[in-house]
Parts: structure tokens; sequence; C-alpha cells
């Protein structure tokens, strides 16, 4: 038999899956407010009022994936 290609999974779908077995109480985060899902990444601004990040909202694959640190788009802006 031929095996089916594994497509990966949709953020969308992710997020899905994540809020079927969720908790009422679960946190949101990133700029869509939503649960944890998915690859996520954290921004190292001490002040950064979001603080975790869907790979998927701020434009982050395993491919592009930062290798060292990672400062998220409001606060690089606050930066300059």
């Amino acid at each position: 038999k031929k095996k089916k290609d594994l497509q990966p999974k949709s953020p969308e779908v992710l997020y899905k899956e994540a809020l079927a077995v969720a908790d009422v109480g679960e946190p949101k985060y990133c700029y869509c407010n939503r649960i944890s899902f998915g690859e996520m990444i954290a921004c190292e601004c001490a002040d950064c009022p979001i603080e975790w990040f869907h790979f998927s909202c701020v434009g982050l694959t395993e491919d592009n994936r930062p290798k060292g640190t990672w400062v998220c788009p409001d606060c690089e802006r606050k930066k300059k």
C-alpha cells in the first residue's frame, strides 16, 4: 500500500485541537489572543506585554526560526 503524504497541520487545525482539550481559564497569548498551540516563541524584551507568540502569527516557520534571541515586532519598534 502507498502511504499518504503527511501534510503538516494548519495553525487553525492545531488551535481547534488545543481548544478542544483546554481548561476554561487557559491563558491567552500572542496578537491573536488565543491559547497556546503549535510552535510558539517568547519575546526576549523584559517588558513585552504579550511575551509569547505563535510562529504563524509572527511569520516564523521551522525553516526561519531564530537561532538566538528573538524580539517581537512591537518591542523592536520601541527600541528604535
